[in-house]
């Protein structure tokens, strides 16, 4: 954990310094899209190998379905709630 968190910090100080020259901040993003995409690839493998995961998805699929559509229902019922008590007159 303390690995990510002082990567991150470090990241933000150089973002912030601007010690990375500018004509090398277009391939930033390229950089970035090939982390993610690496990323995304090992957790695929890690989840390909581990058998219970395999055996479990469709009942790991059901219960991120339920959970998505709990999470949205519920936030919207908070912003409209949250807007009909606190922007009473702005509308």
């Amino acid at each position: 954990m303390w690995v990510i968190l002082i990567s991150l910090t470090l990241g933000i100080a150089v973002g912030k310094l601007e010690i990375i020259p500018k004509k090398y901040l277009k391939h930033n993003s390229k950089v970035q899209y090939l982390g993610v995409v690496t990323l995304l690839f090992f957790m695929g493998v890690s989840i390909g190998i581990n058998k219970s995961i395999i055996n479990n998805l469709d009942i790991i699929g059901f219960k991120s379905l339920v959970f998505s559509i709990l999470t949205t229902v519920f936030s919207i019922l908070f912003v409209y709630i949250s807007t009909k008590i606190f922007l009473k007159g702005d509308a």
